[in-house]
């Protein structure tokens, strides 16, 4: 499974939850060549078991490049966190995989590697709070900066997606929300996933960066409360 953390949480996935996905046909916004970036909410570590694997069903991994003939959509460049090299299981998976890491203190290294995947045309797969706090509701949260800047850097699709409630699967520290989605094999909680229009460039071309955040976190809410509406 080295380099294959798609294909390992789509697998995951699978084992322990049932997933409703919603405006899956949005996903064409990214069969274009070019940049293209998805934005995604996270309110827990294991919120990626459903948003991950489900994209890698759909023909969008998070894999590593393919050695041979490729049969995906599109391969996706995620930024995530660099604890996940501090594992041995977890970086045996993600260890080729073209993963961002990026520090939760210190992004920058991150946003930079993320903005050249954008000039290479290649498709950016982000969690735009930063962090896996949680709110009661578990709605998206305010934006961390990175996400808004990308978003401004070249014209592109961007597809807003969003899950509830992954709370079902697990939530607190890392260790707890691993161990309460692993009770859940037998169980099989539903999680609905919803993927939104995508946000063309000229919706935010002329806005500030400050307008174009508010207006990326608006679609993303919209996206979030029709899902919590099928809940």
């Amino acid at each position: 499974m080295r380099g294959q953390p798609g294909t390992f949480l789509y697998f995951l996935s699978r084992r322990l939850t049932k997933i409703k996905v919603h405006g899956q046909e949005n996903l064409a916004a990214l069969d274009n060549s070019g940049p293209a970036m998805i934005v995604i909410n996270h309110t827990t570590v294991v919120d990626v078991v459903v948003t991950v694997g489900t994209l890698h069903k759909l023909g969008f991994t998070v894999d590593g490049p393919c050695a041979v003939s490729c049969t995906h959509r599109r391969h996706l460049r995620p930024v995530g966190t660099s604890d996940m090299w501090n594992f041995p299981l977890a970086r045996q998976i993600v260890s080729g995989s073209g993963i961002i890491p990026t520090d939760q203190h210190d992004g920058r290294s991150a946003y930079r590697a993320a903005r050249t995947a954008l000039q290479n045309n290649e498709c950016v797969l982000i969690y735009p709070e930063g962090d896996v706090q949680i709110n009661s509701e578990a709605s998206p949260r305010p934006w961390r900066p990175g996400a808004a800047a990308l978003a401004k850097t070249c014209a592109m699709p961007i597809v807003p997606i969003a899950h509830h409630d992954t709370r079902k699967l697990g939530s607190g520290s890392v260790w707890q929300s691993i161990l309460q989605a692993l009770s859940k094999v037998f169980r099989r909680p539903t999680i609905h996933l919803s993927i939104g229009m995508p946000i063309l460039p000229s919706e935010i071309a002329e806005l500030s960066m400050q307008s174009a955040n508010d207006y990326l976190e608006a679609k993303l809410m919209q996206t979030w409360l029709q899902t919590k509406a099928c809940s």
